[in-house]
């Protein structure tokens, strides 16, 4: 088993903020298609670029948040020390201490959320479009 030198540190606020916006970005570029298709025909193709290559940087920041957390978990072997209730070192502590805090300040709900409602808003949009 590969062992780890270092425990992740948490990447600075900009960084979650930064990737939230671009997903946010994204999300809404892609529902804003409905209304530019209603409006402003010529804003399509542009909507859309804008909102597939936010969700890719968005969810290949996800992944990348994902596979950090995974294989920490996995190289400190956290989940079977954690189920035989073995004594924890220092090291696992600050592990557990990165993931804690990782899942804790991560702003991916807000942007689940703010997918949700705009998807939301573009399907009632969209049904009201079309009975008008």
């Amino acid at each position: 088993m590969k062992t780890t030198n270092h425990i992740p540190k948490r990447l600075p606020d900009w960084v979650t903020w930064l990737a939230f916006s671009v997903g946010l970005a994204g999300a809404l570029s892609l529902r804003l298609i409905l209304i530019a298709k209603a409006y402003k025909p010529e804003l399509i193709r542009l909507f859309w670029y804008i909102g597939v290559l936010g969700n890719m940087c968005f969810f290949l920041f996800r992944s990348f948040i994902t596979y950090r957390r995974r294989s920490l978990i996995v190289e400190l072997d956290l989940l079977k020390k954690l189920k035989a209730m073995e004594e924890l070192s220092d090291k696992d502590y600050m592990a557990l201490h990165y993931l804690v805090s990782s899942l804790y300040i991560s702003k991916e709900r807000w942007n689940y959320f703010v997918i949700f409602f705009f998807s939301l808003l573009a399907i009632f949009w969209d049904l009201w479009m079309s009975f008008k």
